[in-house]
């Protein structure tokens, strides 16, 4: 049986700056600084989960493919769904016939997220605010408190699906969640099983269709509809990821 083992990066497989530990290793560096690494012992456990015949491991993320691209995982996964998986990397090139396919998808709602971004240039406690790839909006704000309040305002001023995480919102076309594109790569390259790890709200549309989610805690198992939810406790989170997928 083949399975699918389709994971979120940030927070996820990766452990931002904040939360370093002694022994973990960098696995990106933005302008000079080490920004996110990986723990000491998930090089170790990735390099086993890729040399495995029956599992394709798929990094799932909302980062442009520039973001994605200065990531260093240790191990070259073939294919990698970026953009929120509005685009799908192979071998690190965009996949024509994903582009294609959601291509209508992107021109229908890429003119809402323009008149937004020119709405909001310049909110005060914005830090950056994109068009990522073309394809969506993302901003990010100083503080949670600021961006919790904001998204509360900006929910009632789009038709787009609108996610909060933290400090960040993402404006998303409807229809071009995780979970839709997950689910297409898994008919597409006949995978049978499909095992999700993810941290956030915006990961919940792949680990809703999951056959096994991966969650860091109880308050996203409460949240998550997939039948076999894993919750981490007593280790770090990308070491309980690795550990079920190879198990």
């Amino acid at each position: 049986m083949k399975t699918l083992f389709a994971c979120d990066l940030d927070n996820t497989l990766l452990i931002p700056r904040r939360e370093r530990q002694d022994g973990d290793v960098c696995a990106e560096i933005l302008n000079g600084t080490e920004q996110s690494f990986l723990t000491s012992g998930t090089p170790a456990l990735l390099r086993e989960l890729v040399r495995s015949e029956n599992v394709i491991f798929l990094p799932v993320t909302t980062r442009s493919r520039e973001q994605y691209e200065r990531i260093d995982l240790t191990v070259s996964p073939r294919y990698a769904l970026i953009c929120n998986g509005l685009s799908l990397l192979d071998s690190g090139e965009l996949y024509d016939e994903w582009e294609r396919e959601f291509a209508p998808v992107v021109r229908k709602h890429l003119p809402e997220a323009e008149r937004l971004f020119s709405k909001y240039s310049g909110l005060d406690g914005l830090t950056s605010l994109r068009l990522v790839d073309g394809k969506f909006l993302f901003a990010a704000f100083s503080d949670v408190d600021i961006a919790a309040r904001r998204f509360s305002e900006f929910s009632r001023e789009t038709s787009l699906d609108i996610a909060l995480s933290g400090r960040k919102i993402y404006w998303l076309p409807p229809g071009a969640d995780k979970g839709t594109a997950v689910r297409r790569f898994a008919e597409m390259f006949d995978c049978e099983r499909i095992v999700a790890a993810g941290d956030s709200s915006i990961d919940l549309p792949m680990l809703d269709i999951a056959d096994v989610a991966l969650v860091p805690d109880s308050g996203l198992a409460g949240m998550c509809k997939c039948h076999d939810v894993r919750v981490c406790a007593g280790e770090r989170f990308p070491d309980h990821i690795l550990g079920n997928v190879i198990l």
